[in-house]
């Protein structure tokens, strides 16, 4: 692997990491909960849905040779909707995912930079953003 070729990895990394974990923690409560990383979708959705983005993460810890990324401020944001009727759905069942996502952020050590409040993004759907951000560095091993 090429010396910056970590830096794409991150990403697919991190999500696959969380959506595993995510899917194994929720899925007899949310037999439909559906984990992406596609912001836009051609088909039908099914609830809750947790959308998971890396955002702009710079480059941090540059030495003077500077040829090679050394670490990244690496920056995720994630939606969650989720039916505001229904069991297991609504501001209680917002809140149960929101502290899922947070838990398995903070496993792997990231901070809570956006905690995020709960918006009405329909008249049945309820929405949730929160951002985690850490840094990563090039030869660190992600398996926590």
């Amino acid at each position: 692997m090429a010396q910056s070729d970590w830096v794409f990895s991150i990403e697919p990394k991190i999500y696959t990491i969380i959506k595993t974990r995510l899917e194994n923690a929720l899925k007899t409560i949310y037999p439909d909960l559906y984990i992406t990383q596609q912001e836009k979708l051609n088909d039908e959705t099914s609830l809750p849905t947790i959308f998971i983005k890396m955002l702009d993460s710079p480059e941090i810890g540059a030495d003077l040779d500077n040829a090679t990324v050394n670490a990244l401020m690496a920056t995720f944001e994630v939606h969650i909707t989720i039916a505001k009727n229904g069991t297991d759905n609504g501001l209680a069942g917002m809140r149960k995912l929101a502290s899922a996502v947070l838990e398995n952020f903070k496993k792997l050590r990231f901070n809570v930079i956006f905690r995020g409040e709960i918006n009405r993004e329909t008249s049945d759907t309820y929405s949730f953003i929160s951002r985690y951000r850490r840094v990563i560095g090039a030869e660190e091993e992600i398996n926590l």
